[in-house]
């Protein structure tokens, strides 16, 4: 058994029917989907049936998987995962920029909606200007009606505002901006992303409340931030659990084959801080399904 299978308990309301979990990785098996030489860390493997399992537990119906850092752009073990999703699945992709019309059309067919510019744990392969990264992607999913997924510290998102806010496609915003609870909602990034948001043009995932809470360990300590982003606009927010968890981990280079662990979250109690944050069952249904099922095409 890995660390990816742990127990899961159901969360204290029921979710409404086409409830997404729209941030998720799966890993191996390794002996056909090896992680990529670069990467910044080693895992053990983190099938689909392992999170299928805490979907059934929990009542969530769909699934949006995410590229993992650790597959760089190897995307055969998410195109597998959807394969055997089919309808109830959808992904988003990491792509080189000078990716072809014609495999940007097959990932399409397979249930692709979004690529991933992951600007925190791979900061190095997009070393230079943020912006100019930002555009040459914008130009190349502009043409496949896909989104663009940022993953970025908060620094960077005050940095990249101006930009987002021109984008021409529709942007994803990870892990709530990452804000760090203990500054509480006026910290600049944070205010970015609220801004952001109201333009109508930008989705934020309520995903990541352990990361928002690392220094407490508290999930609840990102309910004030879910809260805000809810005020702001309620319809441009999809939640997410962030299975199978991922352990905290510096950014750079694998060194040696130490693995690192999964981080034992409960996605029951991950929802019912979602719960306790919007306490409205209608906003909430519109997070979990309405939202999702516009964002992604489901």
């Amino acid at each position: 058994m890995t660390s990816a299978r742990r127990n899961h308990r159901a969360p204290s309301r029921p979710l409404p029917p086409g409830a997404a979990d729209c941030h998720l990785h799966v890993f191996g098996p390794f002996d056909r989907y090896p992680l990529a030489a670069e990467r910044v860390y080693n895992v053990e493997e983190a099938p689909l049936e392992e999170h299928e399992r805490v979907k059934q537990v929990v009542g969530l119906e769909r699934t949006v998987l995410v590229q993992a850092s650790g597959y760089g752009n190897d995307n055969r073990c998410l195109l597998d995962a959807l394969g055997r999703l089919g309808a109830r699945g959808r992904g988003v992709a990491v792509l080189d920029t000078a990716t072809p019309d014609r495999e940007l059309e097959r990932l399409h067919a397979a249930g692709v909606r979004g690529l991933r510019l992951n600007l925190y744990t791979q900061k190095d392969r997009y070393a230079g200007d943020a912006a100019r990264w930002l555009a040459d992607f914008e130009k190349l999913v502009a043409g496949a009606g896909w989104h663009l997924q940022c993953f970025c510290e908060p620094a960077t998102l005050v940095a990249l505002e101006p930009a987002l806010e021109r984008a021409r496609v529709d942007i994803v915003i990870d892990h709530m901006g990452l804000p760090e609870a203990a500054a509480g909602i006026g910290q600049p990034g944070f205010q970015a992303l609220l801004r952001l948001l109201k333009t109508g043009r930008t989705w934020v995932k309520l995903a990541g409340a352990d990361r928002v809470a690392r220094a407490s360990g508290e999930l609840r300590d990102a309910a004030p931030y879910m809260q805000a982003l809810v005020a702001a606009r309620p319809d441009r927010l999809v939640w997410g659990s962030d299975w199978p968890n991922i352990g905290f981990h510096a950014r750079g280079r694998a060194h040696g084959p130490q693995i690192l662990p999964y981080r034992p979250i409960d996605a029951g109690e991950l929802l019912d801080v979602l719960i306790e944050a919007v306490p409205d069952a209608a906003t909430r249904a519109g997070i979990l399904a309405g939202n999702p099922q516009r964002l992604y095409g489901f």
